[in-house]
């Protein structure tokens, strides 16, 4: 899953706002991939699998064309995915 983010992340760009910090990109997409682990099967999984994917494909419009930027999110994201998906 987090390779997947990081390739999404690094595809496309629409500067809409001010760069937010690779740790509050990590921790928000850690945020939302703990509430996929978390939810129930049916509509509340879906449900947080549709918010994670929206904020991946915002987080890659937002910086495609920032690649140490998204190689920092990388980084972070690294930090807390064990404990997102249950594993710490």
């Amino acid at each position: 899953m987090l390779a997947a983010f990081i390739i999404a992340a690094s595809l496309s760009l629409a500067s809409c706002g001010g760069k937010k910090s690779a740790a509050s990109v990590a921790q928000k997409w850690c945020d939302l991939n703990s509430k996929v682990t978390k939810a129930a099967d049916g509509a509340d999984k879906d449900a947080a699998k549709a918010a994670l994917s929206k904020y991946e494909n915002d987080i890659e419009k937002q910086y495609q064309k920032d690649e140490a930027f998204m190689k920092e999110v990388e980084k972070e994201v690294e930090k807390c995915e064990d404990a997102s998906e249950g594993r710490k």
